[in-house]
């Protein structure tokens, strides 16, 4: 017999599935119905940044961004320099400046302005349903070598938004795109959006119906 006697045993807690708040992102058991859409909304001697489509959902909207960036004949050094800032990664000299991100927007067809914010770091309660519409921006990874690299960022617009035309407004002053905007026509959204329809029977772990 030791001196010590055995640890209890303790129980595994059970793990939860919770549902997901609409405005977080655009739901991952739903299939979108494409809205045709191709524009660049901004290009550099190094950097463009063009809207690849839009995914119409029941619920939102999700606009699909592709960034790309060339070396063009950049000295190493520089090269480095700028996909340290493409990446939005912290520079040799402490954090990349602040008011010169890359930073997105829309505005509606009844003139409402959104910026995208992060629900958990607009300052309230990422459970509470917000007032007006939300823009939320999740980056899609990225990768590339010595002379080009690529990275993707999905836009949730929520709720989905009237039939008309919408402006997304952009800017990355870090990397010489100053304020642009592109008209896109959303006339037919609610019509695409009813056509949207989930992956699996709708059940109690269905995320949360917020409107």
């Amino acid at each position: 017999m030791t001196f010590f006697p055995p640890d209890p045993e303790i129980p595994e807690p059970e793990e939860v599935e919770s549902p997901q708040p609409g405005w977080w992102q655009a739901p991952e058991d739903e299939l979108p119905v494409l809205l045709p859409v191709s524009e660049i909304l901004a290009a550099t001697d190094h950097v463009a940044i063009a809207l690849i489509g839009v995914a119409v959902h029941r619920e939102g909207v999700e606009l699909r961004v592709e960034r790309r960036l060339r070396r063009n004949g950049l000295p190493l050094a520089e090269w480095n320099e700028l996909c340290g800032v493409f990446m939005e990664h912290m520079s040799f000299g402490g954090p990349v400046d602040r008011a010169g991100r890359l930073r997105f927007g829309v505005v509606l067809s009844d003139g409402e302005k959104v910026i995208e914010a992060s629900p958990f770091f607009s300052g309230g309660d990422p459970m509470a349903e917000p007032e007006g519409h939300t823009l939320s921006r999740r980056e899609q990874g990225g990768g590339g070598g010595g002379s080009a690299y690529g990275s993707a960022d999905h836009l949730w617009l929520w709720p989905l938004p009237s039939a008309g035309q919408v402006e997304l407004v952009m800017q990355w002053p870090a990397l010489g795109i100053e304020e642009t905007r592109t008209a896109l026509d959303f006339s037919t959204v609610p019509e695409l959006a009813a056509s949207a329809r989930p992956f699996w029977p709708l059940s109690e772990f269905t995320k949360v119906d917020s409107r």
